[in-house]
């Protein structure tokens, strides 16, 4: 799974067309740490699909798509914002939520 560190990395991905799934998290928060192993296992049955932004590093991405609790998922479809999965605050995500994200966005997970 790709990490995304610049701005142009990030508007190359998501502009390469096709489904991207993108979390966006911080290295300082609990709840993204308990939930990127589930993010990293759902990513295996489907390559170059999931990648991941830390809003650490990127602020100006985390706010050009008003993500507002970390961690969320983005989907991006043909280059554009086409779904979202946010974080729900105290709480996080779950592997649940996740797979059903995945599967309602049209993207088979492990």
């Amino acid at each position: 799974m790709k990490e995304l560190k610049t701005a142009a990395e990030f508007d190359s991905e998501i502009g390469a067309g096709g489904n991207r799934l993108v979390l966006f998290y911080s290295g300082w928060c609990h709840f993204c740490n308990e939930f990127l192993p589930s993010f990293e296992k759902n990513s295996a049955a489907a390559s170059g699909v999931f990648v991941k932004v830390c809003v650490d590093d990127l602020p100006a991405i985390e706010a050009r798509f008003a993500v507002e609790v970390v961690p969320s998922v983005l989907h991006f479809k043909d280059g554009k914002l086409a779904n979202r999965l946010d974080g729900v605050l105290g709480r996080g995500l779950t592997d649940d939520s996740m797979r059903a994200f995945a599967a309602a966005c049209g993207i088979k997970t492990a």
